[in-house]
């Protein structure tokens, strides 16, 4: 027995690590566990802050607004109707520049 307290005497490095170091471990796990549960904290906190800074959604609740957004709606459609009737025509423009293309080219080979 006094053999081995000679060892240790002689060996203070080690004893000192032999104790140090679960010590250290713990102490960082419980660093840890404090700072994921202050994160977890945190982030509750910023939710909950965000939820009263938010506005709700405007509600369509009265006649006012509902007409209000009919309107404009409507002034979408008739946008809507425009551009379609405009597409139409360029598209019936190429059909006819497509079309005399073709009696050209069946000319020009009638020709030959």
């Amino acid at each position: 027995m006094s053999h081995i307290l000679q060892t240790l005497r002689n060996n203070k490095p080690l004893v000192i690590g032999l104790v140090v170091a679960p010590l250290g471990l713990y102490s960082g796990i419980k660093i840890k566990e404090w700072r994921s549960a202050r994160k977890v904290e945190d982030i509750k906190r910023e939710v909950a802050a965000t939820a009263t800074t938010q506005a709700p959604q405007p509600t369509l609740n009265t006649a006012d607004d509902i007409q209000l957004e009919l309107q404009g709606l409507r002034g979408v459609r008739e946008t809507l109707t425009r551009k379609e009737s405009t597409l139409a025509q360029e598209l019936e423009s190429i059909h006819i520049k497509l079309k005399r293309l073709d009696e050209q080219d069946a000319a020009s080979k009638e020709s030959k």
